[in-house]
């Protein structure tokens, strides 16, 4: 997994929904969740930039479907916000088509592997964004936080 690269990103805050997952069933459930929020179209509180797994506990996760959140904009009712550190951070593209495969790659075959840094927390952030130039599909990029080790 050598497509990746490791950025400094500053703290944010996000605004969105959460549901809680157990890890055994969230990749075929997590989609089920992203489907109900689109199918309300555009009128829909949260667009969905963010995909955020937070808070392990055991096999179960929290799940937010999230935007950035910022203070002079109202809470969309039934929505929560929840501030995200600054932190160092790998980040990997890839596709809809690819995401649960890169994910299940970061975690079992990249994390283990690392030499330098070492994971700060039991989250990652999936970020879409539009499609590039000259391509239809949108594009995605998975967060893992960082600390590098001495």
């Amino acid at each position: 997994m050598s497509d990746h690269r490791i950025v400094e990103k500053a703290p944010f805050t996000v605004v969105g929904v959460k549901r809680t997952f157990n890890t055994d069933t969230s990749y075929r459930e997590i989609p089920k969740f992203w489907d109900e929020l689109l199918a309300q179209g555009e009128d829909r509180p949260i667009k969905g930039t963010f995909g955020l797994c937070l808070d392990m506990r055991g096999k179960e996760f929290d799940y937010w479907i999230a935007d950035l959140y910022f203070p002079w904009e109202d809470i969309p009712k039934g929505c929560e916000t929840r501030a995200i550190p600054g932190s160092l951070w790998a980040e990997f593209p890839c596709t809809i088509a690819t995401l649960q495969d890169t994910n299940t790659r970061i975690w079992s075959e990249w994390l283990p592997s690392l030499r330098r840094y070492e994971l700060t927390g039991d989250c990652d952030v999936e970020v879409y964004l539009p499609p590039e130039e000259g391509s239809d599909e949108m594009s995605v990029r998975i967060w893992v936080p960082l600390k590098e080790t001495l």
